[in-house]
Formats: structure tokens, sequence, C-alpha cells
């Protein structure tokens, strides 16, 4: 073991919470209190404005943050006073799983995001793994946050150079399997009209049929 994992292991954080909500304020008192060897509780603080001095003057290891506070919100505050607080971890927690409060807490500078249906030892091991530099999530936003990376993405639909974005369309539409009669049918222009646009089309890539149009369409747009 390093000297640096030693001191890490034997070294007691140094905890503040933000917490409107009194008994939940409680709570969370009592869950640092009882790991004496670990934690050491350094404020409990109604609003987000009674914390600004202490967390500066102090500059605890970790905050915990609920995010609907009276007055400046928790991503407010962990917005403003993360920049001048480079070394402390915040770790939300709420009971908000809303997709856009979560990543508006993550942006905002928050280390980790829990909900207060956690167990107590699930709190505890987040507000450990957030001092150590971990990201602490609830199972149920760490699921949230995997989905939003998998969703899959819509290509971006590519013109040809040289053809109007009319052209392109019917070729992404014959491209799909559609004969020009139901092109005409889903744009609602005539199949004269499509015949008509095609021969533009076969003219500028110079190719004699529809299927040669098409193959160039999707060899430019697999690109």
């Amino acid at each position: 073991m390093s000297d640096s994992e030693s001191m890490s292991s034997d070294r007691i954080l140094r905890i503040g919470i933000i917490e409107d909500d009194p008994t939940l304020r409680l709570f969370v008192t009592r869950l640092i209190e009882k790991r004496p060897e670990t934690f050491k509780l350094l404020g409990a603080w109604e609003t987000a404005e009674d914390a600004v001095k202490p967390c500066l003057n102090e500059k605890p290891d970790v905050v915990v943050v609920d995010l609907e506070l009276p007055g400046v919100s928790g991503i407010e505050w962990i917005n403003e006073i993360s920049p001048h607080l480079l070394n402390t971890a915040f770790v939300v927690l709420t009971v908000h799983d809303a997709p856009k409060k979560v990543f508006s807490a993550l942006r905002a500078g928050a280390s980790g995001y829990l909900l207060k249906t956690s167990s107590p030892a699930e709190i505890a091991d987040g507000i450990l793994q957030a001092a150590e530099g971990g990201a602490p999530l609830s199972q149920d936003i760490a699921r949230l946050v995997i989905q939003s990376f998998q969703e899959p993405v819509e290509k971006k639909k590519k013109e040809i150079p040289g053809l109007t974005p009319r052209e392109s369309q019917i070729l992404e539409l014959l491209a799909e399997g559609l004969v020009p009669k139901e092109v005409g049918y889903k744009l609602h222009i005539s199949y004269e009209t499509v015949r008509d646009y095609l021969k533009s089309v076969y003219r500028k890539l110079h190719v004699r049929s529809r299927t040669e149009a098409v193959i160039k369409y999707l060899q430019y747009t697999d690109e």
C-alpha cells in the first residue's frame, strides 16, 4: 500500500449537509455521526445560502446537497460554489429522478446522484466513493445515464451535391424500396413529376437507371 493510499484510508472525511427538511436533515446527520471513525460532520444547513460561508472557510471533503431548497436551489448552489471548492465532492441526495434534473446536476458539478430511497449503507458508501474520486449513482439513476448513451442517434440525412432537396428526397425514398408511383403518392405529386425529377437526377449523376442512381445515393450517404 502506498503512502497516499494509507493516508486516504486513515483520513476522517469532513462532511457538510444541505437539506431543508428537518427530518431528513436529522437522518443524514445521524448517519454521519454514527461513523466517527470515517466521517466528521462540519455542519447541517437548511438553505444553500447558510452553507456558503462555512463551506468556503472549512472546505469540506463532501457536501450532501438536496435539490429543492428554499431560495437558491441545489443545482444553482453547486454550479456557483464548485469552482471555489476544487477538492470538494458534491453528492446530490434527492427524491427527483427526472432526466433533466439528473443531467443538470451532473453538468453543474455534482460528483454523484443518490435518491432518498437509498439505504443508509448506500448513502454512506456513496459519500465515501465521491470523496475518493468516484461517481456514486443510485441504481435507477445509473440505468438512466446508461440508457441515454444507448439511445439510437438519428442518422443525419445527406444531400448529394448538385441535387435539389426534392431530388435527394426522391432518391432517399427509392433507396427505402418504394417505386416511383409510391414515391409520388407519398410526396403528393404525380407519377409524371417523379419521372421528370428522375430524368434530372440521371443526368446530374451520370447514370442511366434508377438502380444506378440509388447505388450512387447509398454510396454517398454511407460515407
